[in-house]
Formats: C-alpha cells, structure tokens, sequence
C-alpha cells in the first residue's frame, strides 16, 4: 500500500493555527486528489479571543446582522448585532436605524473551528427567526388592534395562569377554519406590512388539502415605508392543511417563514467565500471528504488511537454539568445505569 507521502505532496496548512494542534501521531491523510489534510477530529483546540475573531472575520453574510466577539470573565462570545427599524413604530417615516443585540453564545475554548463557525450560523439564523416573529401581526376584531402572538417576549409564566381564561372567551370566533373560512382567517394577518392571500387550494382527499399562500404588499398600506423584511416580499407559502384548528393554520404558516428565513441565512453565509451551509452546495463531494478523512486504516496505530480516545474522553470531561447537591439529591440514582460522563454533584 502506498504511504501518504506517496500518494501526495501537498499539505493543506491548518486554518488557525495558533489555537488547533494536531494530536501526537496524527496522519496527512490524502484528500481531494492531490492534497492532504489532517483533519480536525486528530485536532486538538486552544481557542483564544484573537482566533474567535479571525474565524468571525472570515465569514460573511449581511451588514444589517454584524458578528460580534466577547471576552467576559475569561468566557469567549459570539453575538449577532441587529441593524434596522424599530418594528413597533409603524407611523414614523423618518426614523433613523438603532441597533440591538441578540443573546449572547458562549464558545467553549476546546470547541472545533468548524463547530464555531455552525455556531455562528445558529446565532444569525436564530436572529432572523427573532425578526421574523415580530413582523407576524394578527388583528383583534373586539379591540380593533393588531398583536404579534409569535414574538418571543410574552410571559409565559402569567400565560399558564391567564391563558386557560382568555381561551374560554374564543373572542376571534374563529376556532373551526373550513378551506371555505381560510381567506377569512388570513384577513386577519399581516406579514412586515404585507396581506396574505390564497392563490390556489387543491383538496387531497376529504380531510387534507394544498393551499398557496401569497404575501401581497396592498397599495394602501401606507403606514409603513421601510421593509424589514426584504427578501420575503413576495413570496408565496405552499402548506398541507391538515387540521381545522384556526391555531394549528397560523402555527403552520409562521413555520414556513422562520423556515424561509433560515434557508435565507444559509443561502448567503459564506466563510472565505464558500456557501458551507447553501442547499446547492455539492452533498456527495461532502459526503467523499468524510469518507476519505474518517477511514479507520489511519487509526490504526495503537499509540495514535490511544491519543485520541484519551483526548476525546478529556474534551468530552469538560463538558459535564456540575450541580448542587442540595438542589439533585438523586442525580447520581438517576444516571447510575447510563454509560458515559455522568452529571457531578458538588458536596
């Protein structure tokens, strides 16, 4: 069999190096032809606040969502920045853009670079997903106001206390939604200053059915100039309707766009140029890599192994929740048949 060297002259250099350290034995596996690589699971990782950013720095997506580093009580954050309109403030047409953050994730020093990078594609996904929530608006036809029922700020806890109450009311009249009663419902709703319409509906059978939803910007919306949303302007929602629940319907829409606007997220993230997370992005050619760097023939040094199930088994030790035993008297009766690093309860 040919060694690696033969095989390949190339060794693709490590993308940061000054935080990731091949494993003690680690092989240049050949990938790609004519290149090697070791790859990152015969790493190990040191991160720091410089390398966070250059990862950071290395990815694009959108100057309205800014990526942001932090450093606080030696725990290193990734945090999305949010540039745009107040959504609340719908009559002002001068108004000027503020920022807001969204939470902060916390990056775990030992973390691969490649799980930092999914990382901060989370965050940007789950800021979208924020956005979009709030641009959700259904109207109260008792007290003639719009709300965002989707929004991620009502308190849940009064909820569990109000909502069996407020339920009882039913003050939308609306509970059984017929495909007859759908346009009815979707008057009700309003997506960043747009109406929702049916375009098409096609019955499956005499429960379930294909509707088309269009989001349509009326001509006499006036109110609201600025488009917060600008890449789902216009479009149309396909659903299967299967439930004749009023909230079922809503739940399923507001699905679709958090759906959307991830696959926007994904679509237009790039790290140094490469669409990693796009739908178009060739599945088999990931698909060969893994195969080719996670053949078992390059573990097969017993001292190499040994390096890295114990370096495995140190990353996977930082990562184990300590609790109080004051608050889980019985973790350790709960877990104690489950393999692996179980909870620690500090005495």
């Amino acid at each position: 069999m040919s060694t690696p060297s033969e095989i390949s002259t190339e060794l693709l250099p490590l993308a940061y190096a000054d935080a990731e350290m091949p494993i003690s034995g680690a092989p240049n596996i050949p990938v790609n032809g004519g290149q090697q690589c070791i790859p990152q699971h015969y790493l190990t990782y040191e991160h720091t606040y410089k390398s966070v950013c250059d990862i950071i720095n290395d990815i694009e997506f959108d100057e309205r969502y800014p990526l942001f580093v932090s450093q606080e009580d030696n725990a290193l954050m990734i945090q999305v920045g949010i540039i745009s309109y107040d959504n609340y403030k719908l009559s002002s047409h001068d108004e000027a853009l503020h920022i807001v953050y969204g939470r902060k994730w916390r990056v775990e020093k030992n973390l691969p670079s490649a799980e930092i990078i999914q990382t901060a594609l989370l965050a940007l996904q789950k800021a979208k997903e924020h956005e979009l929530r709030e641009l959700f608006c259904l109207f109260d036809r008792v007290s003639g106001k719009y709300s965002t029922p989707f929004n991620g700020h009502h308190d849940t806890p009064l909820l569990v206390n109000t909502l069996a109450v407020v339920s009882q009311n039913t003050p939308s009249g609306l509970t059984h939604i017929t495909r007859d009663d759908l346009p009815l419902l979707l008057s009700l709703c309003r997506f960043d200053s747009q109406a929702l319409r049916v375009k098409q509906c096609v019955h499956i059978d005499h429960q379930r059915y294909v509707v088309d939803i269009e989001l349509h910007r009326e001509l006499d919306i006036s109110n609201r100039d600025k488009i917060l949303c600008p890449e789902l302007q216009g479009r149309c929602l396909s659903l299967l309707i299967e439930s004749s629940d009023a909230n079922v319907i809503l739940n399923q829409i507001m699905t679709q766009l958090i759906q959307l606007g991830h696959q926007h997220v994904s679509e237009h993230f790039t790290y140094r140029g490469y669409r990693r997370f796009s739908q178009y992005t060739d599945v088999f050619a990931i698909g060969a890599v893994s195969i080719a760097t996670r053949n078992k023939i390059w573990s097969q040094n017993p001292d190499f192994s040994v390096a890295v199930k114990a370096t495995n088994q140190a990353v996977d030790a930082t990562r184990v929740p300590i609790l109080s035993e004051a608050l889980c008297s019985s973790i350790t009766e709960q877990f104690h048949d489950i393999a692996g690093h179980k909870p620690i309860v500090a005495k």
